[in-house]
């Protein structure tokens, strides 16, 4: 089998490797499509604080059953599924409580264990969910990301008729946007700096202001009516948490989503917080029920119009070193997809 290993920073090489075998509760899945995420090019890029190469990156993509060792039922070889990202220790106390996203001695893959980009992956029958037979894979690939928005606008609990504010229109951004529309929300309005995804969330329907203009406040405030109810910094920068904090209402919940570099320190003004009795959560990957989630939204059909939108390039696998040149410098790519097929 083919699959890419990061053999050095800025350095991708397609080798071959025996088929995995199954052991007891393990399954074998024959990828279809993975995309590149941000924390790949970060890896990519020598950005990230621990994983380094060798390394195969990647935790996003779905496929097929090839083979599976276990005693589940529900799942049987040739079945369209994906595998939740993250290998929980189930003993400590986040584990124990169904959050094992908080888990102490997590593993997730393509960081601290071998990701997906790879023709065929090992994983842990237990944690693979089932799309239906119909399902278009380019949007299967999606569910990851997908989980990260389900999940995400859960914490914040987003309500029918919310104002929403995301500084951040780059793929997460635009997917928790599509996932507050999808909950009922009265206006989501996106905030960006880029040119060529300011153009493409408007393409894809949304309100979005150019956060470098200097009535930019006023513009917003000007769509939604007033301040937002839910706000979700999707940056990681100063700018982005900047724009939340000056948009926050009496009772608002902010959801720091964006990941700045280690030992970073945003300036704050805390009374902002404290005199609108608002709420500041932070959100950490996902939960498999955050996942199942998503993949009963790809089931169901209702989003697959928007997310098909989402899908901006498919590289084959031989390609690998363009498509992660084309996701690293080419802003208009939502999502660039490999096909491993």
């Amino acid at each position: 089998m083919k699959k890419l290993l990061l053999t050095d920073f800025f350095k991708v090489e397609t080798v071959e490797s025996p088929i995995p075998e199954p052991g007891p509760g393990q399954a074998v899945v024959r990828i279809k499509y993975a995309g590149i995420c941000g924390s790949d090019l970060h890896i990519f890029a020598g950005q990230h604080p621990t994983a380094k190469p060798p390394l195969v990156m990647g935790h996003e993509a779905c496929g097929e059953v090839y083979a599976i060792n276990s005693e589940r039922t529900d799942i049987k070889v040739g079945d369209k599924v994906c595998s939740h990202t993250i290998e929980p220790c189930n003993a400590c106390v986040g584990c124990h409580e169904g959050r094992e996203n908080l888990c102490t001695n997590v593993k997730i893959m393509g960081t601290s264990m071998d990701g997906v980009f790879t023709q065929y992956m090992l994983v842990n029958a237990d944690r693979l969910i089932k799309f239906n037979d119909d399902v278009d894979m380019k949007i299967a690939a999606l569910v990851e990301p997908l989980t990260v928005a389900v999940h995400d606008t859960r914490r914040a609990g987003v309500r029918p008729g919310d104002d929403v504010f995301i500084a951040g229109a780059g793929t997460i951004g635009v997917l928790i946007g599509m996932m507050c529309k999808f909950s009922g929300a009265g206006h989501v309005v996106l905030a960006e700096i880029n040119q060529d995804r300011i153009r493409i969330a408007k393409e894809l329907g949304f309100d979005v202001v150019d956060i470098s203009a200097p009535d930019f406040v006023d513009q917003c405030i000007a769509i939604a009516g007033g301040k937002f109810d839910i706000l979700f910094e999707a940056t990681g920068f100063q700018g982005g948490y900047d724009a939340c904090f000056n948009l926050i209402k009496q009772g608002s919940t902010m959801v720091q989503v964006g990941m700045p570099p280690k030992g970073t320190i945003f300036n704050t003004d805390i009374n902002t917080i404290i005199y609108n009795e608002a709420s500041m959560l932070g959100v950490r990957h996902h939960t498999m029920t955050s996942m199942e989630g998503a993949a009963k939204i790809i089931n169901s059909g209702a989003m697959n119009e928007q997310l098909a939108k989402v899908v901006s390039a498919v590289y084959p696998v031989d390609q690998a070193m363009d498509a992660f040149e084309k996701a690293s410098k080419d802003k208009s790519m939502l999502k660039v997809l490999i096909d491993f097929t």
